[in-house]
């Protein structure tokens, strides 16, 4: 497999703790894959009619949505897992953290093989003409962020997150 190429922007962003405007980087995505496009993606080479394949994932999915919906972890294989989490501030006395200061969040943790492309991925800066093609295909531009995470894009990580405290780890287990 071709090693993942993944273009890079400079968007404007103010800095969580300073608050000064400077610089984060942003990822142009390389566009995104609906629903069908997976459904007819995962049926070359099988004897499955779109159909089939289009409702066996369906309920997938909707058994993904319910067990979430019931708190447990979700382990996607290879994907990886999806699990129920918290982010709170930093708190030096137990007694001073209320459960108000508690925010129930969802986590993604990704599979070594889905890790492994993204961290060897090559990165290189974005041409203007980049940004309007993503424009056009529909695509999301990000306005610029004023996010507690330095502008550094969504947490999917699975171990970090933007408060002063969370770890992200949460689901008990040592992957």
């Amino acid at each position: 497999m071709a090693q993942l190429k993944l273009k890079v922007k400079k968007v404007g962003s103010k800095h969580p703790i300073t608050k000064t405007f400077g610089f984060a980087a942003r990822v142009l995505t390389n566009g995104t894959a609906d629903f069908d496009d997976i459904v007819k993606e995962a049926g070359h080479n099988t004897t499955m009619h779109k159909a089939e394949l289009r409702m066996a994932f369906e309920l997938c999915m909707d058994s993904v949505t319910e067990m979430l919906k019931q708190g447990m972890i979700v382990d996607l294989g290879p994907i990886g897992k999806i699990y129920p989490s918290c982010s709170a501030g930093w708190y030096e006395k137990e007694e001073d953290m209320k459960l108000d200061d508690v925010k129930p969040q969802l986590y993604f943790r990704a599979g070594d093989d889905v890790a492994g492309a993204i961290k060897a991925a090559k990165l290189v800066w974005a041409k203007a003409s980049d940004q309007e093609e993503e424009e056009e295909e529909g695509g999301e531009t990000p306005a610029p962020s004023t996010d507690d995470n330095n502008g550094g894009g969504s947490d999917t990580g699975g171990g970090t997150n933007g408060d002063n405290g969370g770890n992200g780890d949460d689901e008990g287990d040592a992957n």
